[in-house]
Formats: C-alpha cells, structure tokens, sequence
C-alpha cells in the first residue's frame, strides 16, 4: 500500500510536460529561394503525378492478366477433368485410374493396387 500511495504523490507533483518547451517561438519560415525553384518544384511535382498515373494504369492492367491467368487456369483443370473422364469411358481397356473399391483398406487406410490380378476395371493381359 506505501508504494502506491508513494506512486500517486510523484505523479500529482510532477509537472506535465509539453512536447515543444524548448522552442518559444515557432520555426522560421523556409527562405525564399526565388521563381526557379519554384518552377522546378512544380515541374517535378508533375512528373510525379504523371509517374503515379502510369503506374495506376500498369496496375489495373498486371491485375486484370492475373485475374484472366487464374480463371484460364481454372477452365483449362476442369476442361482436363472432363476430357480425362471422357477419354476414360471410351477406352478399349477400361478405367486408367483405379477404383478403390477393388481391394479393402489396410490399416492405414491405404489402397495397393500393385500385383493386382482380379481387379475389373483391368484388362487380363495387362496384369503382372
């Protein structure tokens, strides 16, 4: 409890502080360096904002392309699903992918498919 009371009396006895004591009268103003400053000034103050324009247009430009690359993307899986899928069902010697329902899970829940004699969606001469 001493401590605390001790705390509360430093802090109601110090003086609170301003950010800006040690200067009592604003800062002078920058000089006057004449109209050839100011003209390069503005002339760079143009560029600048022509720069930031191009580079508002190469942004909506880059991000437009990466929309269009992901939604090709996109077309062009399932495009390959479905013509993997079709490939698949009209093929002489049946499925390329193995179902897994031809043989039961081990253990840990993995499916072998390799030596597999019996499997349906396999054409007899295939199997080793």
């Amino acid at each position: 409890m001493k401590p605390l009371i001790t705390i509360l009396l430093l802090l109601f006895a110090v003086v609170p502080l301003h950010a800006g004591w040690f200067f009592d009268d604003p800062p002078p103003p920058p000089p006057d360096l004449g109209p050839e400053y100011r003209a390069k000034i503005n002339s760079l103050e143009e560029q600048i904002s022509e720069q930031h324009a191009t580079t508002t247009r190469w942004e909506v430009a880059t991000g437009t392309l990466a929309l269009g690359c992901v939604l090709l993307f996109v077309i062009g899986t399932a495009l390959g699903a479905k013509t993997r899928q079709h490939y698949d069902a009209t093929r002489r010697l049946g499925r390329t992918i193995p179902t897994t329902t031809a043989s039961p899970a081990t253990a840990n829940g993995a499916h072998h498919h390799l030596g597999e004699t019996d499997a349906t969606d396999r054409h007899p001469s295939l199997a080793a």
